[in-house]
């Protein structure tokens, strides 16, 4: 008879992955340590908090022109996070800045269309057109529409009352779905499901073997006869739901994001178009003499 170590240890199910789910904080922590350098350009505010809890002091107090110095790198990187333009010093922000204004634009439109602004040059930024083509946004259109179609599946998925496996001593097997009741070898509607009845004679493990020989066949029967089949299942079948429902979650985060970059691609294209009339039409955009 079949133990319950021979069983767990028979196959492999996507359960065996979940434990790299604790990976996940430390994962977050990085990405938003990322963003903010990424947004910031430095990480000066962590460096002065980790001095600041070793007991360092932040000034310099027998120098002005240091800590002048040292005030413009944390202001410039505010700057930076605060209104996404990637400026390096203080004069390149005032260049953006008056250019923001020339042109009747919003701090808050520029911080969306940080990356289709060449900001090359502050003294005459252009726009990335290229980056908001129309190609692109059908590419991520078509993106949009292939992570939607992949959710339905992957919820019903989800749903699912079968556990997919795979032999471990044969790798090249194709899975095969294990539920308390009975097993299959198709994701979605099968011909037949191999159950404990039929596991008793050659002649109703017949239909099957155009899946896997017989003699593998026997492998599987012998599941059916661990005491704890269905508890090794039941167990499972949680992993499972819990991993494809941390899938799903990041496919809809997929999601989210191409949503968020489609439009911030519109609002990239509308303020072009409004810089392109104020190129054309310079007096209507200057200011009026009292």
């Amino acid at each position: 008879m079949t133990t319950a170590n021979n069983l767990a240890s028979t196959f492999w199910s996507i359960e065996t992955f979940v434990p790299l789910a604790g990976i996940g904080g430390p994962i977050l922590l990085l990405l938003l340590l990322w963003f903010i350098y990424r947004r910031a350009g430095s990480l000066y505010f962590l460096r002065d908090l980790i001095w600041r809890i070793f007991g360092g002091t932040t000034e310099f107090h027998t120098h002005s022109q240091l800590d002048k110095l040292r005030k413009e790198l944390r202001e410039i990187e505010y700057f930076r996070y605060e209104f996404n333009i990637p400026a390096k010093n203080l004069h390149e922000a005032s260049l953006a800045h008056r250019w923001i204004v020339d042109n009747g634009f919003t701090p808050g439109d520029l911080s969306r269309s940080r990356a289709f602004i060449d900001w090359s040059d502050f003294s005459a930024p252009r726009f990335a057109t290229a980056r908001f083509s129309q190609n692109r946004f059908k590419r991520l259109f078509t993106l949009l529409a292939v992570l939607g179609a992949l959710m339905f599946p992957l919820s019903m998925a989800n749903q699912s009352e079968y556990m997919m496996v795979w032999l471990k001593n044969d790798p090249e097997s194709p899975a095969f779905y294990l539920s308390v009741q009975d097993i299959k070898f198709e994701m979605w509607f099968p011909d037949e499901k191999l159950t404990l009845d039929k596991c008793r004679s050659s002649n109703s493990l017949a239909p099957f073997t155009r899946y896997l020989p017989e003699e593998k066949l026997d492998t599987i029967c012998s599941f059916f006869m661990a005491p704890d089949y269905a508890a090794q299942v039941e167990k499972g079948l949680k992993g499972q739901r819990g991993l494809l429902t941390g899938l799903a979650a990041i496919m809809f985060f997929g999601l989210v994001l191409v949503v968020l970059k489609l439009s911030r691609m519109e609002r990239a294209q509308q303020l072009y178009k409004r810089w392109q009339e104020n190129i054309t039409t310079p007096a209507a955009s200057s200011p009026t003499a009292p």
